[in-house]
């Protein structure tokens, strides 16, 4: 099977494809919606900690995320692990793909409210591995993935100087 992603591109070309959603966390902010795309989508080669670090790869316990490369592809390593993080500022997404299973995807689109924004996980195994995903490595990785969103909310409020809300799942 050959798997194309929605912009014609398929796997292992432009963009990988993300693989089968595991779990998908929307929040509002109220702000213009090129505003909040610039802090959602900003990433550039760099070491930083904390509140610097780019939102896909943020580091909540104040690890160095070195990231390299760019504009539109980028390597960034957080305590080792190394991820493959690309950036599409035309459709409004920045994702970070890591390990054999994973993938994040932070989705900005427009809302009366300003903008709506979406992330989203994916589990990028192939054949029997990724029926078993959810069940072993992908344990608990919901809950993980609502604080990750109630994080990067607050941070693109602080940022932005606005208020944001976490929507119910």
């Amino acid at each position: 099977m050959t798997r194309v992603n929605v912009d014609g591109h398929g796997a292992g070309q432009a963009r990988a494809w993300p693989g089968g959603l595991l779990d998908e966390h929307v929040g509002l902010v109220h702000a213009p919606l090129p505003q909040v795309r610039d802090v959602v989508l900003a990433i550039g080669p760099g070491a930083f900690t904390g509140a610097e670090a780019p939102l896909i790869v943020g580091s909540a316990d104040g690890r160095r995320v070195t990231v390299s490369g760019g504009p539109a592809r980028f390597t960034a390593s957080i305590g080792g692990a190394v991820l493959a993080v690309e950036v599409d500022a035309a459709a409004g997404w920045v994702q970070a793909r890591g390990r054999w299973w994973w993938c994040a995807r932070l989705q900005v689109d427009p809302h009366p409210a300003g903008a709506r924004l979406a992330y989203r996980t994916y589990n990028r195994a192939d054949g029997p591995a990724a029926r078993i995903v959810p069940f072993t490595v992908a344990r608990g990785h919901r809950k993980h993935a609502r604080q990750a969103m109630e994080r990067i909310l607050a941070r693109i409020g602080g940022r932005l100087s606005c208020p944001t809300e976490l929507l119910p799942d």
